[in-house]
């Protein structure tokens, strides 16, 4: 299972996510692809974002999350990893 946790702080927001999917075969997991797309997409398009990913933990800070673009983004973000737990919930959960 994907777990997902974003912490708001003020003009910074956190996300840390680990785990497998386990959908389906490696390859074919729609769940895991759909969570890799969407949390790339959302770094390569935010600015001053550090990522670190190790030991099956990758954690992202956003460090001006009211920017903008930043904050469009990370809504987006948020509401897109609700809506796959909410029909994917064994596979994926927001913390």
């Amino acid at each position: 299972m994907i777990r997902v946790k974003m912490i708001k702080k003020a003009n910074q927001t956190t996300i840390i996510a680990s785990g497998h999917a386990e959908y389906s075969p490696k390859g074919s997991d729609i769940v895991c692809a759909s969570f890799s797309t969407l949390i790339t997409h959302t770094v390569n398009n935010c600015t001053d974002v550090t990522v670190s990913d190790g030991n099956g933990i990758m954690t992202v800070v956003f460090a001006d999350s009211e920017y903008i673009k930043n904050k469009t983004l990370l809504d987006a973000f948020e509401n897109t990893v609700n809506q796959l737990a909410d029909q994917y919930g064994q596979y994926i959960v927001v913390l």
